[in-house]
């Protein structure tokens, strides 16, 4: 039998228990205490406010076990022959009734989290054929994202210092409605200064989104489930491009005086924002203990479900010393930093440029703005692709290695070729987003391999940080005088690309040498089931990295 049948078994009798004051009136180091009338309630709402209100340098799992009586020793991981697989798959799998729930509830969040971050961002580079050029000069557009990016570095340490302390739900729902009311303010603005006020509140704004999504996947799934799930949000940012050039070509048709077309397309996205913060705000749980959609025993069942991942559920404890090991002692911090920083040049490069580049090959406004829904659909069927093939077979390094090979190839073409080549120069920009689309493997590879909240918290905010660098970096790579061609752009486009498959595979041999390593210490002896104690990656020996 495998360690998932049994560990399914014996947790789905320890849930019928709980949920039916059913357990022996004794019992040993291996099972549960019998829970009484009182013990029942130990899940209402008045009680779990009270078990969130301990000691903070626990994990609220394991303070939500506690209250429960649930033994932290009662199933143990020393069964399966690959204790890597155990990790990455996770020995207890969840009730098809329990998964549809969560899918259900969270994953919409996510999704449209991460749909409206996209859109919200992609605005301006669409706003570029609508007219909001006519009162810019020079490198005023370029400064407008960078802008962005500039704040979004200011604001990520913030953020993540809050997710930490206060309820993730909360944070996201107050920053959504804020960034959707800046952007509506866009539509107000009719100069240069006005809008690099606007934008430098979004970028504020928004740095709440992607480590508050990659948080919530965390709290829920395996890690092969939050593999395929990230995939499934992160593909919002393909929806992005489609949704925002519709909405752009829509938008184009109107030719008002007083109020043009670019300022009515910000106004409605910003609206449309700010109610689905509000929503977020009130209806998305903070952690899967006072989850309103699941019962109290399917609270316990996800508990153990995630228990596997060895990364915990939720700590508000801020712990200085996870920072020092995830800067000073963790050697993954650096190298994943640099392949983050490199492949994502392209990402803000055609982040900003895209219709501006489509423009130089000999495309008018409205076509420009039509040719970008192709862009969302390639974004979305490689994210989708790569995602679900991590989440089956789990090869990382591979999956992610491959796909720096059609951004080089579309770089070096769109160098080559004249600009009189319309469709070759546009299917060459298609290709560059497949090494953009690295981006949503990272946030996998931050997930899946970094255990202890404050570690797992920073290591996603210096990401986000080092990726909005490259934003900043990238539009600034197109300058003015190096118009329509760009070429010194499109040559750091392919070097940067380039330089990342030596760097994604330098990380996957460390990763596997690592777990090697560990497999030779333990070896012969007993692994044991995770604590919830907090620990990081370095210090837990019985976590392996995925790759």
């Amino acid at each position: 039998m495998t360690i998932a049948s049994k560990g399914d078994s014996r947790f789905n009798e320890k849930v019928d228990a709980v949920a039916h004051s059913q357990l022996a009136p004794t019992r040993s180091a291996s099972s549960c205490s019998a829970i009484d009338d009182e013990e029942k309630s130990a899940l209402d709402s008045t009680d779990v406010s009270r078990v969130l209100a301990g000691a903070q340098d626990e994990d609220v799992a394991l303070r939500f076990l506690k209250q429960n009586k649930v033994d932290l020793d009662d199933l143990s991981e020393d069964e399966s022959a690959d204790h890597s697989k155990a990790i990455f798959y996770g020995a207890h799998k969840l009730k098809p009734k329990t998964m549809r729930k969560v899918d259900t509830v969270i994953l919409p969040f996510l999704c449209l989290t991460y749909l409206f971050m996209f859109l919200d961002k992609a605005l301006l580079n669409y706003a570029a054929s609508m007219g909001i050029k006519k009162n810019l000069k020079g490198n005023e557009f370029s400064n407008l994202s960078t802008i962005f990016s500039a704040a979004y570095i200011f604001m990520e340490p913030v953020v993540t210092y809050l997710i930490q302390r206060y309820p993730v739900s909360k944070v996201m729902g107050v920053f959504i409605s804020l960034w959707g009311i800046v952007l509506a303010c866009h539509s107000a603005c009719k100069t240069y200064a006005a809008l690099m006020i606007v934008r430098t509140l979004l970028g504020m704004f928004e740095a709440s989104s992607a480590v508050g999504c990659i948080a919530i996947s965390g709290m829920y799934y395996t890690k092969a489930e939050q593999s395929a799930r990230i995939g499934f949000w992160a593909i919002q940012a393909g929806t992005g491009y489609i949704v925002g050039g519709l909405i752009s070509f829509g938008f184009q048709h109107y030719h008002g005086k007083d109020f043009t077309s670019w300022q009515i397309m910000f106004l409605v996205v910003g609206l449309v924002t700010l109610c689905f913060g509000l929503l977020t705000f009130f209806y998305l749980p903070d952690n899967v203990i006072n989850a309103w959609f699941l019962t109290k025993e399917e609270k316990l069942e996800v508990v153990e479900h995630i228990r596997a991942n060895q990364t915990g559920l939720e700590t508000k404890k801020f712990k200085i010393e996870q920072v020092k090991e995830l800067f000073f002692k963790d050697k993954l911090t650096w190298p994943m930093l640099f392949v983050t920083a490199a492949s994502q040049i392209s990402t803000g490069a055609i982040g900003t440029f895209s219709v501006t580049i489509t423009k130089t090959f000999g495309f008018d406004d409205k076509k420009s703005a039509l040719l970008q829904l192709p862009i969302g659909a390639i974004t979305a069927l490689i994210i989708l692709i790569t995602t679900q093939m991590i989440s089956r077979w789990g090869q990382l390094t591979m999956v992610t290695t491959s796909m720096y090979i059609p951004a080089i190839i579309g770089a070096i073409v769109m160098i080559c070729l004249p600009l009189s080549h319309k469709v070759g120069n546009l299917l060459a920009l298609y290709l560059l987003y497949s090494g953009s689309c690295v981006i949503t493997n990272i946030y996998i590879w931050n997930s899946c391999n970094t255990s202890g909240y404050t570690k797992r918290s920073f290591r996603n905010a210096v990401t986000m940080i080092v990726y909005n660098v490259s934003c900043i970096i990238a539009p600034q790579m197109f300058r003015a005088n190096a118009a329509p061609r760009y070429m010194p752009a499109k040559i750091a486009l392919l070097v940067t690309q380039a330089v990342c498959v030596p760097a994604q595979l330098y990380v996957g041999y460390l990763c596997k040498k690592e777990n090697e390593r560990r497999d030779k210490e333990q070896e012969g002896q007993d692994v044991k089931k995770y604590q919830f104690l907090d620990s990081t990656d370095i210090e837990n020996r019985s976590f392996r990295y995925i790759f």
